[in-house]
């Protein structure tokens, strides 16, 4: 798992405007009630717009942890855009990257699993029934 982070660390730092830390989070396989459970308690990290069913895993900041489901793992593209999507997070919270709402932050964490997922000859619509439209709206702030 240290060197997949550490590559997936390169890559996202190599194309996006994070930094390249290596102070690699902690990785938990959970079910997915603990999953929802865990978003519950760390409402304000999380967008308040996200469907309990479409949660496949979570970033929490204060534990610098990435909370996967049980069963992830990490044998397909789709399933490595989740990692490389709640490495972004982590890469934003050791940076100390300032958003304006919790949903800011899902920005470029998308923009980074589309591309990941473009590789592949993939994509978030094909692999996750994603389309522009849910990303933006994922990604806004409601005032």
């Amino acid at each position: 798992m240290e060197a997949l982070l550490t590559a997936i660390v390169i890559w996202l730092s190599a194309n996006y405007s994070l930094p390249a830390s290596f102070d690699h989070p902690r990785v938990a396989f959970v079910s997915a009630e603990k999953i929802t459970s865990a978003r519950h308690e760390n409402i304000g990290q999380m967008p308040l717009n996200q469907s309990e069913s479409d949660i496949v895993s979570l970033y929490n900041d204060d534990q610098r942890t990435i909370y996967l489901r049980d069963e992830w793992t990490g044998k397909t593209p789709a399933d490595l855009s989740i990692l490389v999507h709640e490495m972004v997070h982590h890469l934003q919270n050791i940076g100390r990257l300032k958003f304006e709402c919790p949903q800011a932050r899902e920005e470029v964490a998308y923009q980074a699993q589309e591309r990941w997922l473009g590789l592949f000859g993939r994509d978030l619509s094909r692999d996750f029934q994603m389309d522009p439209f849910t990303i933006l709206v994922k990604s806004n702030c409601y005032y």
